[in-house]
């Protein structure tokens, strides 16, 4: 049990990263593995992430995080085209020097946002660290897209534009 309700993880090693539900913030729990009873668990560290309105998706590779925003929530006057997602290359140092309850720069992240990119509601992503290419399920326009060249971020057009209805869920099998 958590006194947050989470939404997307992942681990770590034996951390494990989570999604602070309606929020900017991601937490760790760091050893989470060694959790052997039932009990409420604090997060070791939670932080903002400068530029999100509301993060979803979370996705790991090697050092590299990849964290959607979903912008405005459905149902508050959402939109389908409001969404992005952030690269936070050399993650574990970034986020390891960000205190406590800081705010992870904006300037130590790529933002990839805007019109040509289809971004409404992307609620999950995955990232290959080897071809660098995000992969993300878009619920607001109904699309499997993926994006390469993500570097500068921007207003980039997807690679891969599936029109899949309903989609809540990618996963990359390497």
């Amino acid at each position: 049990t958590t006194n947050f309700k989470l939404l997307g993880i992942v681990f770590s090693g034996a951390d494990l990263y989570a999604i602070v539900d309606t929020t900017d913030q991601l937490a760790v729990f760091n050893n989470f593995l060694s959790n052997t009873t039932d009990q409420t668990l604090m997060a070791s560290k939670t932080i903002s992430i400068e530029g999100i309105v509301r993060t979803h998706g979370i996705a790991l590779d090697g050092n590299t995080m990849v964290l959607t925003d979903i912008g405005v929530a459905s149902g508050t006057g959402t939109s389908a085209t409001d969404g992005a997602f952030h690269i936070i290359s050399d993650f574990s140092s970034k986020f390891n020097n960000t205190a406590n309850g800081g705010t992870l720069a904006l300037s130590e992240q790529v933002r990839v946002e805007g019109s040509s990119t289809l971004l409404g509601n992307p609620v999950d992503v995955a990232y290959d660290a080897t071809t660098n290419t995000v992969f993300i399920a878009e619920a607001a326009n109904g699309k499997i897209l993926a994006f390469n060249n993500i570097g500068s971020g921007g207003n980039l057009s997807p690679v891969i534009d599936y029109n899949l209805a309903s989609a809540s869920a990618v996963y990359l099998s390497k």
